[in-house]
């Protein structure tokens, strides 16, 4: 959803190998669901769920999901408003008043993330809460709303409500609380008893519940020196955001009971899915707690989410018929990674398609997007070829890290253009790159109107 550089590794287009998947992105255990036609076609099992003890996944363990926690919210929020107990067009402070800067905001530009309310999980202050700690990546105190709004409460809106696109974990965690508000009961408590139930999620908690739950896998994250280090949770400081435990069978009864009108009327499930629209009159391709794009040419729904240790993703092909779900217990992968492949295993043609070049190429960007590649593999960057946004996100680290990912897979061999497309006054490039080793990689470039690069992003496409 943001231009960053992403480590995934595509190592065929035929069936996934899984092991050797897991083990090429660093990721201990998963487990990998197939819906098709509204049944559960294969819910699969690999690796383990703590390195420590060695115990295999199996279909009863539980990952955090991370942001796919939106869409639960975001289906409260259509719950509340079903009953006339809210509208979208509520403003902010009729719910949080203690947060000033929002007070005029709309829910609806909250769950369109099209509110300028500040990500507070980027600021400085968050990010000094995580270190590691007894040989654990943890987070240093719990949170609470009250601990989210003072990460916030002196910066200025990111821009004015309804006027850009801009992913924020704040939006949903305040709609947390304003979905406790309007129905008068903690946002757990009221998910666990009107969706979770509903859908028949019998294995699905929260992070506040962790510590007492059997099935629950650990979390890993790379540490600095290397290697796999543990991790806690974020320990209230996830909510409506992102603090869903589930499994993957779980998950795919949810996907089903939304679908299938168990949770909101099919009219608010069209609104969750639908893109939201700016002034400018173009699709930001966000919903209410979804992605809407296109993969392998398919229309795709979904969502990931990511946490201290570990990733998700949910994609519904609705052209297909089909749903594809991973849960991971490692940040050092990326769990659509595994998703995307599991797709590409199941439709081989479509997945070649995407080889094909398409007319219009630019020689100038071609060898432009190249030079990027050849500095990335080497841990560097022309810092004046990129914006300033950009040069922020490319740390030093970021940096020594894409190196350690992209070197292993040897020079490219063929560089075949996909086309370009414009987003919010910017232009992306898209690529799909052989390389020695035998992997491929959508490689894009995106570029802004002064010429800057404003993104690279290289993942499976």
């Amino acid at each position: 959803m943001m231009h960053a550089l992403l480590a995934g590794l595509l190592l065929s287009s035929a069936s996934p190998d899984y092991p050797a998947l897991l083990k090429a992105l660093h990721i201990p255990g998963a487990q990998v669901a197939v819906v098709k036609n509204g049944a559960l076609v294969s819910n699969d099992m690999y690796g383990v769920k703590n390195l420590k003890n060695g115990t295999p996944v199996d279909a009863h363990t539980r990952f955090e999901i991370g942001s796919i926690t939106k869409q639960f919210t975001a289906a409260a929020i259509l719950q509340l408003r079903a009953s006339g107990k809210l509208s979208l067009d509520d403003k902010l402070g009729k719910y949080v008043p203690e947060y000033k800067a929002g007070r005029n905001i709309t829910l609806r530009q909250m769950l369109l993330q099209i509110s300028g309310i500040p990500n507070y999980t980027d600021t400085k202050a968050f990010g000094t809460l995580i270190a590691q700690r007894n040989g654990s990546v943890t987070i240093g105190r719990p949170g609470n709303l009250q601990s989210v709004i003072a990460m916030i409460r002196q910066q200025k809106l990111d821009f004015a409500p309804g006027t850009k696109w801009e992913y924020s974990n704040s939006n949903y965690y305040l709609l947390g609380h304003v979905v406790e508000v309007a129905s008068g009961m903690p946002w757990a408590s009221y998910v666990e008893s009107r969706i979770f139930k509903p859908a028949g999620m019998s294995e699905s908690s929260f992070m506040e519940n962790e510590a007492h739950v059997s099935d629950m896998a650990t979390g890993y994250t790379i540490a600095k020196k290397g290697g796999l280090v543990p991790t806690g949770s974020f320990d209230g400081w996830a909510g409506g955001a992102g603090t869903i435990v589930s499994t993957s069978s779980d998950l795919a009864k949810w996907d089903l009971a939304l679908l299938g009108g168990k949770i909101v009327s099919a009219e608010d499930r069209k609104l969750m899915m639908t893109g939201g629209p700016v002034p400018s009159g173009q699709n930001e391709r966000y919903g209410f707690g979804w992605v809407i794009d296109t993969y392998d040419g398919q229309p795709r729904t979904w969502h990931n989410g990511g946490t201290l240790g570990f990733t998700a993703s949910n994609q519904i092909y609705p052209g297909e018929n089909e749903i594809v779900i991973v849960l991971a217990n490692s940040t050092a992968g990326n769990a659509d990674t595994i998703a995307d492949q599991t797709f590409d295993g199941l439709h081989p043609d479509l997945a070649a398609s995407k080889t094909k070049a398409v007319a219009g190429e630019d020689a100038a960007v071609t060898k432009r997007i190249q030079t990027e590649w050849t500095q990335l593999t080497s841990g560097t960057i022309d810092r004046t070829q990129f914006t300033a946004e950009a040069n922020k996100a490319f740390t030093p680290d970021l940096l020594a890290s894409a190196k350690a990912a992209f070197a292993p897979l040897g020079a490219p061999k063929s560089w075949v253009y996909r086309g370009k497309r414009e987003v919010r006054g910017l232009t992306v490039y898209t690529y799909y790159v052989t390389f020695e080793s035998g992997t491929s990689l959508n490689v894009t470039m995106t570029v802004d109107a002064e010429g800057k690069i404003a993104g690279y992003n290289a993942q499976p496409g």
